[in-house]
């Protein structure tokens, strides 16, 4: 199982956070945890979202990027090679 870190813009919509969560579940993507942070001064958020799934991460960014209101989305490649060594760990404990 692959893990990433999305880090996603966006303007301060009512309906982008459920949009989002959607395309997630569409695609075959587990939610791992998820934050959302707001600034009322330039009325751009920014969500961190976790997620997991066999299937590649570009499938899912591109979607993303479909959406109305997206101003990006990056990978957080480092928190990737993070889970995938805990990955590893776990596996070569249980055998």
């Amino acid at each position: 199982m692959n893990h990433y870190q999305l880090l996603i813009t966006v303007d301060d919509k009512q309906v982008v956070l459920e949009r989002i969560l959607q395309v997630t579940r569409y695609r075959g993507f587990l939610i791992n945890g998820m934050s959302a942070v707001v600034n009322t001064g330039t009325q751009i958020g920014t969500i961190e979202l976790q997620v997991s799934s066999e299937r590649p991460i570009e499938l899912l960014v591109d979607q993303i990027n479909k959406l109305i209101d997206i101003k990006g989305v990056k990978v957080d490649n480092r928190s990737s090679r993070q889970s995938s060594a805990q990955d590893y760990l776990l596996s070569t404990q249980y055998k």
